[in-house]
């Protein structure tokens, strides 16, 4: 964290939106992606607002990622088989994706929500909690 209020921000979430999940088998969640590291740190240094980072995190289909926490889990795991692909066309697809996700990410930045949105010092500020109804559900 580069700045104070991000780092402020972090523990700011940390104690008050963090799942415990040391009884989970599995999690799903998004995937760790460099853009979606760079929507979190402009959320965290009050750059934009809760409700840009709903809509960033949602942007170029960039995907889930599947954690397997336990041995149990792992073990209902079955290998179905492979095929191959090419490189070359998964590269040519994840750049399209990115750059399409990039051009929306600005335009999310440019549109006006009549200030209704939450900015982080708002939500630590004002104690906003998860259960307040301003924070969007794929968020919480």
């Amino acid at each position: 964290m580069k700045t104070p209020i991000a780092r402020r921000a972090r523990q700011y979430l940390i104690d008050n939106y963090s799942v415990n999940v040391n009884a989970y088998d599995i999690i799903i969640g998004y995937r760790a992606d460099d853009a979606y590291f760079d929507y979190a740190e402009a959320f965290l240094n009050n750059t934009i607002s809760v409700n840009q980072l709903a809509l960033a995190m949602k942007l170029g289909k960039l995907g889930e990622q599947i954690v397997i926490k336990s041995e149990y889990a792992f073990s209902l795991l079955k290998f179905k088989g492979f095929e191959n692909v090419k490189t070359s066309d998964y590269y040519d697809m994840r750049k399209k994706r990115n750059e399409e996700a990039n051009k929306r990410y600005l335009e999310i930045l440019e549109e006006d929500d009549n200030n209704n949105s939450l900015f982080i010092r708002d939500i630590m500020n004002g104690g906003v909690k998860n259960d307040d109804p301003r924070i969007p559900k794929n968020i919480s």
